[in-house]
């Protein structure tokens, strides 16, 4: 397509380009093939997912895409700041889908380097912070609790009634109750399922626990915090009429940004865009009929 980088780096030195791939510009695998879910099971991150009597998971969301996306546009704005910085000459960022999401599973190489561990999944626990969970509750609901730091541990065994917890030598410290944590949770686990969703997050609020419902994505839309923030906005659609969206993230407080538009339908500046490049409407036209390019919504 005559877009290599070098070819544009001659037409302009300060371009920055993002070459995105399965496994990058380089090592044996450059060549190959590569989606985020061919990503997501060789990066280690499937194998973590789940429980251990269960097979690997999968994300259900494109995670190692939206990752590579996010590391992406942060090294953008690191080479841009280098533009600036050192006389306006661009370079190229090699970026896979593989590396970015490798990194999202923290320390597992160093773990298995230094203890010879391949660990296993271990559902909804952490392995360095306990009681970490979620947890279902009399209506059917469940909640999130961690309590990753000692004073929260007992804050929680408090709201439970199970003050006794806290100078029991299975749970005293957070390695005890790492070690011991089926015996841990269990009263945790009772205390809750006698309660409604309501009831528990009504005691844990009271006692400052750091406990949150597990949401549904009509629940989350429906919570008052979300509506607050304006998390997410609705936008007119030509098809569908309004459509909520993702709000800008994060927030600057001096150009915050807002969304002004949704993403155009497939072809809608077509027209626009080549007659910009300096084509003539007989140009555009010659190009339709010859099924080049089509008129698209906004021609």
């Amino acid at each position: 397509m005559g877009l290599a980088p070098a070819v544009l780096h001659q037409r302009n030195p300060g371009l920055v380009i993002v070459r995105v791939s399965g496994w990058g510009q380089d090592g044996p695998y450059r060549d190959r093939p590569g989606f985020g879910t061919l990503v997501e099971s060789m990066s280690g991150y499937a194998a973590r997912t789940g429980f251990p009597d269960r097979e690997p998971v999968l994300p259900p969301t494109a995670l190692a895409d939206m990752v590579a996306g996010l590391y992406g546009a942060f090294s953008v704005m690191v080479a841009l700041r280098e533009v600036e910085l050192k006389g306006g000459l661009g370079q190229v960022i090699d970026l896979p889908l593989l590396d970015p999401l490798f990194s999202f599973i923290a320390t597992e190489a160093a773990v298995y380097r230094l203890t010879g561990e391949v660990r296993e999944r271990t559902g909804s626990r952490s392995e360095t912070t306990s009681p970490r969970n979620v947890f279902r509750t009399k209506d059917g609901r469940y909640i999130g609790i961690s309590a990753s730091i000692q004073a929260m541990a007992e804050r929680l065994f408090r709201a439970i009634g199970r003050e006794d917890m806290i100078t029991d030598p299975r749970f005293r410290t957070n390695t005890d109750r790492v070690r011991n944590a089926d015996a841990c949770e269990a009263p945790i686990a009772a205390f809750i399922a006698a309660r409604s969703l309501a009831e528990n997050m009504a005691i844990f609020e009271r006692a400052e626990v750091t406990a949150s419902p597990v949401y549904d994505i009509d629940q989350f839309m429906a919570d008052s915090h979300v509506q607050a923030r304006e998390i997410l906005v609705d936008l007119p659609d030509g098809e569908m009429g309004r459509l909520p969206m993702h709000n800008i993230i994060p927030r600057l407080s001096d150009t915050p940004g807002r969304l002004r538009r949704p993403a155009p339908a497939l072809g809608e500046h077509t027209f626009e865009v080549l007659e910009g490049l300096g084509l003539s409407r007989a140009d555009l036209d010659a190009l339709v009929e010859g099924g080049v390019i089509s008129r698209g919504g906004g021609s």
